[in-house]
């Protein structure tokens, strides 16, 4: 018996986008797996990012997904007359404010229209140069592109901010608070001095590096990159196991070459596709089991084998300094194997996701030892830094306090 009706044909209805992160986006129907992006993005893309209109890369497993339908219309959430969901990025450097954070993408597609636009009317058609040579104009725009922005946002929110505060993380999470008394000194040149009992001091880390000196302690400054180099070293050859199945060629640019300003020289090494995701983890879960085993005797005896051999892990991770791997051997000279173990599967388990936020210092003593975020007056905690508080919390465990730096008094120093 023959037929004349013809398949059913997905009417893609329910979709879910693939990396929110990427600037165009490529949506996944979960009924028939087909990948597409939005017709709204199509002219921007063709324009300004053609490499990225072939495949996305998925956000959760790190794998790359082709694009299978190209752009179709009506696929976005805002296409689709739904809300906009937020989705702020981490802040760094220059770019800390909710509106960077929460308007990222909004303020990367306009800059970039209007500042091709300007190139243009200079006869410029290279737009990477123009950039580059003109970087004081980009950033003109890109202010007055965030100054629109914020004001839109005051009449009408696209995103509705709903972090939880500073003071309800460390409430929730038990933290404990140490409260230092100064004065803020402000000396000629607008240089600011911060003067406790201790002394006279250039910001309120090292302020509060003395206050605990003066208790016998000893202070090593951390932040984060010597834990990205802790990382590297001892992770590497999991990382970079020529076993992987995933394993694949990637090339970065010389950190070195880029510090000192010489000409760019690529580095090629090997990387597993999905590195840095939760899907790594669980992918590569027996092999890190026993990898950390093997290390658990003397770590640093590993430390020093391992450093030469880590070299272009370290550069990828921008942990190449050498001041970066020398804080990182203190730390395992000063914590128990325990916690350097505990701090390696913590950023094997999320690298990406997990790598920022550390604390400013390691305060210890013969006895005991404590991780410590300093704040001084008006500074607040960062989104990452509330969120390596909360993981410290449920799976670090590591001793942690914070140090406020309070101004009591201010005067100008005399010239």
């Amino acid at each position: 018996m023959t037929t004349n009706e013809s398949p059913l044909v997905c009417v893609h209805d329910d979709l879910e986008c693939v990396n929110p992160y990427e600037f165009i986006r490529k949506y996944r129907c979960t009924r028939c797996q087909a990948v597409m992006m939005c017709a709204c993005d199509q002219e921007f893309g063709e324009m300004f990012l053609p490499h990225q209109l072939e495949r996305g890369r998925d956000g959760k497993s790190g794998l790359n997904v082709p694009v299978t339908l190209g752009f179709q219309p009506s696929v976005c959430r805002e296409c689709r007359a739904l809300p906009a969901e937020a989705t702020p990025v981490a802040p760094h450097r220059g770019r800390t404010s909710k509106i960077f954070r929460y308007y990222w993408r909004e303020i990367y597609f306009e800059t970039t229209k209007r500042f091709a636009r300007w190139a243009a009317e200079q006869g410029v058609t290279d737009r990477d140069r123009a950039r580059h040579e003109h970087r004081d104009r980009h950033e003109e725009i890109e202010r007055g592109v965030v100054d629109e922005i914020k004001a839109l946002h005051a009449r009408a929110p696209k995103y509705i901010y709903s972090e939880e505060s500073a003071a309800d993380v460390l409430a929730r999470c038990n933290v404990t608070i140490v409260d230092i008394e100064a004065t803020y000194v402000d000396g000629p040149g607008g240089e600011r001095r911060i003067v406790t009992g201790h002394g006279s001091f250039s910001g309120p880390e090292r302020a509060a590096a003395a206050h605990f000196e003066a208790q016998g302690f000893t202070t090593l400054f951390c932040e984060s990159r010597p834990f990205h180099a802790l990382f590297a070293i001892y992770m590497w050859l999991l990382i970079q196991d020529p076993e992987d199945p995933l394993r694949d060629i990637r090339g970065f640019g010389d950190r070195d070459a880029y510090d000192a300003g010489l000409p760019n020289k690529m580095i090629w090494t090997v990387l597993p596709k999905d590195f840095g995701s939760p899907a790594y983890s669980t992918r590569r879960a027996a092999a890190i089991v026993e990898h950390m085993q093997h290390m658990e005797e003397d770590l640093l005896w590993i430390f020093d084998y391992w450093l030469g051999p880590s070299h272009d892990f370290r550069q990828y991770l921008w942990a190449h300094p050498e001041d970066a791997v020398s804080r990182a051997r203190q730390l395992v000279e000063i914590l128990p194997p325990a916690a350097v173990m505990r701090i390696l599967r913590y950023l094997v388990d999320s690298y990406w996701q997990r790598y920022l936020g550390w604390p400013d210092l390691l305060i210890y003593n013969d006895t005991s030892y404590f991780f410590a975020e300093v704040k001084g007056s008006g500074d607040k905690l960062r989104e990452d830094q509330k969120q390596w508080v909360i993981n410290n919390t449920s799976v670090l465990h590591l001793p942690f306090r914070l140090i406020k730096v309070h101004r009591t008094a201010s005067s100008t120093a005399v010239q």
